[in-house]
């Protein structure tokens, strides 16, 4: 339990949001002690060789389909304006404890619950992009140019860093593309980019123009309208994928003020040479960015209008479709239904996540403020609307129900 201290003047109420703010200082000072804990064990454990064996059993990455990897961002300067602390701790690599600070009903008595969640790769705010990029991004880049299909996706809740993330793996991903030597095919980079507000898309080289989400006869799922533009150098490729991503719409909101409203989804795709001018190639690899739209607390809502709070349903839905379906992915039996049709956005993935020959790593960024709840229904707002079945009555069911309603006298001589 967290120690007392003064509490505010009687009679005066205040939310536990607020409360947790009032006693920060005390949940700090417990937090410093349950991380001075954690710190003995870690090198007991290094002391006894258990990290080492940890760490050499870890699987490689691109050894298994896909990979999540957590980054702690710092503390913002917003953030700290309100008094906000810090509620996360990176454990050794693989582990990441989210600190409860809660009150008891009296408002008066505290205590933290901590949750331990392991990842394939955990980051605390001292580790910078360049690192993330070559554990968690590179294996990728380098599968596509192997001729594989890969996806890099950005997800967490607005504000928590993503884009910014997505930036600077722009620039390894731009400058390596160029430079690593991987095999002898001879390939030719091209960029297409949609972005994908609710249940429409749209071409972000070509004016927006609206495009269409196609399923074949075989059941494979194309964008029909896109656009695609050459790259031959690093800059070039660069300056493409820097440009959609400026394209992408965004709404100022209370912990951003650039605050990303769509899915952005970058193909970078690596055909052969045609020998014809003009015409692209024979596909070879692709490396799919994804930067999801970031997901947003009740608090950070509330003063929205009905539009956008109705943009905030699309996107959670989109989130609730992706979780199930990578929640699929993940079972060990390999068997059972993938809802890849539940949204446009995995409807679009569906070709990159479920081919045979793919891979995937989730980056989710966490802001880790001291007023975000800890809730493991993160898309709760998103899910399905409650359908209730028809039922099917046969003709003397009718005709009971008519003349035993109030004007069903009239209806006796209803014919069977």
């Amino acid at each position: 339990m967290v120690p007392d201290r003064e509490w505010r003047p009687a009679g005066e109420n205040m939310d536990k949001r607020t409360a947790r703010k009032v006693h920060a200082a005390d949940f700090q000072r417990t937090l410093r002690e349950l991380r001075s804990q954690y710190l003995q064990q870690m090198e007991s454990r290094l002391r006894a060789g258990i990290e080492e064996n940890d760490e050499a059993n870890r699987e490689a990455p691109g050894s298994d389909h896909m990979h999540v990897y957590v980054r702690k961002r710092p503390l913002l300067p917003h953030e700290l304006r309100k008094h906000e602390f810090d509620v996360i701790t990176a454990v050794g690599q693989r582990e990441i404890v989210i600190h409860e600070c809660k009150m008891y009903p009296d408002m008066r008595h505290k205590y933290v619950v901590s949750h331990h969640q392991r990842f394939s790769t955990c980051y605390d705010e001292k580790v910078d992009t360049e690192t993330i990029y070559e554990d968690a991004v590179k294996h990728l880049l380098l599968h596509a140019m192997q001729g594989g299909k890969s996806v890099c996706m950005m997800y967490g809740q607005t504000g928590s860093g993503k884009t910014y993330t997505m930036s600077g793996l722009f620039h390894y991903i731009s400058d390596d593309l160029f430079t690593e030597a991987v095999g002898d095919v001879d390939f030719a980079v091209s960029v297409s980019a949609v972005e994908v507000a609710g249940s429409n898309c749209f071409d972000l080289i070509h004016d927006r123009a609206k495009v269409l989400v196609c399923d074949d006869g075989e059941g494979n799922t194309g964008l029909v309208g896109t656009t695609e533009v050459g790259a031959d150098s690093t800059n070039s490729l660069l300056e493409v994928l820097e440009g959609v991503k400026d394209l992408r719409t965004t709404e100022s909101t209370t912990v951003n003020h650039q605050s990303s409203r769509s899915h952005l989804v970058c193909y970078v795709n690596l055909r052969h040479r045609s020998l014809k001018q003009g015409e692209l190639g024979e596909l070879y690899g692709q490396l799919v960015l994804l930067d999801l739209a970031g997901s947003e607390r009740n608090e950070d809502s509330f003063y929205h209008d009905a539009a956008r709070r109705k943009e905030a349903i699309e996107i959670n839905k989109s989130h609730l479709a992706l979780k199930e379906c990578v929640r699929a992915i993940g079972r060990e039996d390999n068997t059972g239904f993938v809802p890849y049709r539940a949204s446009v956005l995995t409807r679009i993935l569906k070709g990159c996540l479920w081919s045979m020959n793919s891979r995937a790593s989730m980056l989710e960024d966490t802001p880790h403020v001291s007023t975000d709840r800890v809730d493991v229904k993160e898309a709760g707002e998103g899910e399905e609307e409650r359908v209730i079945p028809i039922r099917e009555w046969d003709n003397e069911r009718v005709r009971k129900w008519i003349c035993s309603s109030s004007w069903g006298s009239s209806a006796e001589g209803i014919s069977r």
